[in-house]
């Protein structure tokens, strides 16, 4: 049977009445375990993981064309920027630019180039040595301000950079025994 009086719910089973929070406090307790079973972890994704490497051999990815080398990455990013925004990357360094631009067009290639879960394109700058979602993103972002600028790309130079700055950062934070999410302010 069912009661309602002014304060509580109650049920009545037997002769006891339980209040409802009660029952809905042991329900909860019951049922938190499966909740956390039905969270995703955030895990690396691996060359040997079955979607990475599914991924790896699509052109298109969400509807979004994946690039297959630089060059092709370069006539992509083309395509896609306006004359005012080349102009743009004319009035300052390669730096400057690269660290402008991360939050944006480095977002836009990390999301739409699917860098995190792999493409074939990740796949190719992994190749290259270049692992790091972030170094991908900024690698991407100067070969494209060196292209607009007519200057020469360098690409395997600039890897060769990127590589031995991931590997001093990892090496420091180690030696520290932290990590540091983010860039100390100078």
């Amino acid at each position: 049977m069912f009661f309602r009086n002014k304060t509580t719910c109650v049920f009545r089973f037997t002769d006891k009445p339980y209040k409802m929070s009660f029952r809905i406090y042991h329900l909860f307790l019951l049922f938190m375990p499966l909740l956390t079973l039905a969270q995703e972890t955030a895990e690396k994704k691996v060359i040997g993981d079955s979607l990475y490497q599914t991924n790896i051999k699509k052109t298109r990815l969400y509807g979004v064309y994946i690039p297959k080398d630089i060059d092709d990455a370069l006539s992509e990013l083309d395509k896609l920027s306006t004359p005012e925004a080349k102009k743009n990357l004319l009035k300052a360094n390669e730096n400057t630019i690269a660290k402008k631009l991360r939050f944006g067009v480095g977002r836009w290639m990390e999301y739409n180039w699917n860098f995190q879960e792999g493409s074939r394109f990740s796949h190719f700058l992994r190749e290259k040595g270049i692992w790091h979602v972030d170094d991908m993103a900024e690698y991407m972002i100067i070969l494209y301000y060196r292209h607009v600028n007519k200057k020469p790309l360098d690409a395997d130079v600039l890897a060769e950079n990127f590589i031995k700055a991931r590997k001093e950062k990892q090496k420091k934070e180690l030696e520290d025994n932290t990590v540091n999410i983010l860039p100390k302010k100078e």
